[in-house]
């Protein structure tokens, strides 16, 4: 019976280890976000004017391929912030898609968008390895480096002193119930 259990022990453990290294393999991760939107109300001439920006980036460790912003309808103008290759395509049910061929590590881009006909309604952003995520920001102000270190050593020092505890804690409840002597 000790050798079907060490058998079923070995299996386990090599599944967790194969599936925690498929989840740490590097890979190209798009994170999206809308860092602006306006609206203006134009009096004379009677028109609206809305002015949207859209930053993608890659936070993964791979180069990420065929990223598509799919938009209802073409924006009436759209330009892109950093000199970048791209194609503008139709879905067969008619919605607009910018194509970028690639998109490196660590990478981002900004596009900006102007409509006064056809406003800017983005349906989403994808690559050839996914679905990107749309995250939510805000501005937030710069804390000077040495604030930054400051708060970085408290959070190590913290993570230090509750690991001790913890190993404080595991002994002595091991020693209390005769697991250690």
């Amino acid at each position: 019976m000790d050798h079907v259990s060490g058998y079923i022990a070995t299996g386990l453990v090599s599944l967790t280890v194969g599936l925690l290294l498929q989840r740490l393999k590097d890979r190209p991760k798009l994170l999206y976000w809308i860092p602006g939107s306006f609206l203006f109300q134009l009096q004379t001439p009677a028109i609206a004017l809305r002015t949207d920006s859209l930053t993608i980036q890659n936070v993964g460790r791979q180069p990420a391929t065929d990223i598509e912003i799919i938009h209802k309808a073409r924006p009436d103008h759209f330009q892109f912030s950093t000199q970048i290759d791209f194609i503008e395509g139709t879905t067969p049910t008619g919605e607009h898609v910018i194509k970028i061929p690639s998109l490196g590590a660590q990478e981002h881009i900004n596009i900006q968008l102007l409509g006064h006909t056809n406003q800017p309604v983005l349906l989403g952003v994808r690559s050839a390895e996914g679905r990107a995520q749309l995250i939510q920001v805000h501005l937030q102000r710069v804390v000077p480096r040495a604030v930054q270190w400051l708060a970085g050593l408290l959070v190590l020092a913290g993570t230090g002193f509750l690991l001790y505890w913890v190993v404080s804690a595991v002994t002595f409840l091991s020693q209390a119930i005769g697991v250690l002597k």
